[in-house]
């Protein structure tokens, strides 16, 4: 198993939303899954990506790194999302969707920083891919936050975060790989075949978290300018998902 999993442009599966975003400004996807240098940089300079926003821990980080990101002059965003250090294990009381998708407004909480850091390149126009391990919890709220702010419609915000569950055949076999020399304390908890709530992407997920972020914060634009987002940099942002 190797490459980069549940890649997708975060404006093709929201196009049918006017306000949706300009297509080729934002990617989505897995960490790098096995590729060699050369791989990796003929899909960074393909696709145009000229900032990588990487949500993983940096134990995560450190055990499938970037490589050559750097000699195609392309900058690594380290955005450490997850305060728990991005171990399932510790994740595996979560029951619900709806838990999973409460665990969610938690890093809203917990990170509010890290939100407004991972949006930084964005904002300065450049063409950016955010990805966590899997692509789905982490990248799912920064791509969700940027979505809101774009003003595009609950139900693609949902059906885009969903669209994960699809490509979990592939993303989970490709971690359990990983995690066989580097296993998080705790894992041997999980079962694959059947995942816990934690390794999958229901829609009452994010459909919970959209409705968390406006019980506790009122608007997307409420959480960002109290997580110290500029006023001036918000409005940048949704030029820049325009296109403008």
């Amino acid at each position: 198993m190797s490459g980069i999993l549940n890649l997708r442009d975060i404006a093709e599966l929201t196009a049918a939303d006017p306000r949706a975003p300009v297509p080729g400004r934002v990617f989505r996807s897995s960490q790098p899954f096995g590729w060699d240098s050369a791989a990796t940089m003929e899909f960074l300079t393909g696709r145009g990506i000229e900032t990588i926003v990487d949500l993983r821990s940096s134990r995560e980080a450190g055990m499938v790194p970037w490589l050559m990101a750097a000699d195609a002059g392309i900058d690594v965003v380290a955005a450490p999302l997850d305060p728990s250090e991005a171990n399932p294990a510790s994740t595996l009381d979560l029951q619900t969707p709806e838990d999973l998708g409460n665990h969610y407004v938690g890093w809203l909480h917990s990170r509010p920083g890290v939100v407004v850091s991972a949006l930084a390149p964005i904002v300065a126009g450049r063409t950016t891919l955010v990805h966590c391990a899997a692509g789905k919890d982490r990248t799912g709220v920064i791509t969700a936050v940027v979505l809101l702010v774009a003003g595009v419609s609950d139900e693609l915000i949902i059906q885009d975060y969903a669209h994960t569950t699809g490509a979990l055949p592939l993303i989970l076999p490709a971690l359990a790989k990983l995690w066989m020399g580097n296993a998080p304390a705790g894992s041997d908890r999980i079962s694959f075949e059947n995942p816990p709530v934690i390794l999958t992407s229901p829609a009452a997920a994010m459909a919970t978290f959209i409705e968390g972020l406006r019980r506790e914060f009122g608007t997307v634009d409420g959480f960002l300018t109290g997580a110290g987002m500029d006023r001036a940099d918000l409005a940048q942002l949704r030029r820049a998902l325009r296109g403008q």
